[in-house]
């Protein structure tokens, strides 16, 4: 299936004069089909990431959130509370998740003695050795999507996620 975004040729600032460009590409933001178009982009990017990221933990029994919480505490232990911010995924989920990762060997529960409601979860040598395994199977399907995708488009990439996550988080801040 081809990509519903947007390419340069289809856009409306294409062959124009840089200025024009300029003026045109600074109202884009205020036109529906700029948002409509994003949108578009943003499910047809989550859905190569996505699939092809479940396809690389479906051999280890498990699905990608599951193995972007595992990715998250392979960085140091985390409290449960904590992987709410940094995940995707209500608390409800992630309670379900960590139980099922802790059946399966890969995490295990740690109460502070200072302060027994924190519960900390640590990777076990096992959820170490699985998280490295399909993390390096994840970077090569990733390397595989960016093939033909230059540095400088990859910045420019950064640039704007970076300013629409940013404006989201100011969004929230404000309500």
């Amino acid at each position: 299936m081809p990509p519903s975004c947007l390419t340069q040729d289809n856009d409306a600032t294409s062959g124009a004069s840089p200025e024009r460009a300029r003026h045109e590409g600074s109202q884009s933001h205020q036109d529906g089909a700029s948002s409509a178009a994003l949108e578009r982009c943003v499910a047809d990017l989550v859905n190569a990431v996505d699939k092809g990221v479940a396809d690389e933990v479906s051999p280890y029994n498990l699905i990608p959130s599951e193995f972007n919480l595992l990715r998250v505490c392979a960085e140091g232990p985390r409290a449960a509370m904590q992987l709410a911010d940094v995940l995707p995924v209500d608390a409800s989920r992630i309670s379900r998740m960590v139980t099922r990762l802790v059946n399966l060997g890969l995490l295990r529960r740690q109460r502070l003695r200072s302060d027994r409601r924190v519960v900390l979860l640590h990777l076990t040598d096992k959820g170490r050795d699985l998280t490295s395994d399909v993390s390096e199977r994840v970077q090569t399907h990733v390397a595989r999507l960016l093939h033909g995708v230059s540095e400088r488009e990859m910045r420019a990439f950064e640039s704007v996620t970076s300013k629409i996550v940013a404006n989201y988080a100011t969004l929230k801040e404000s309500e």
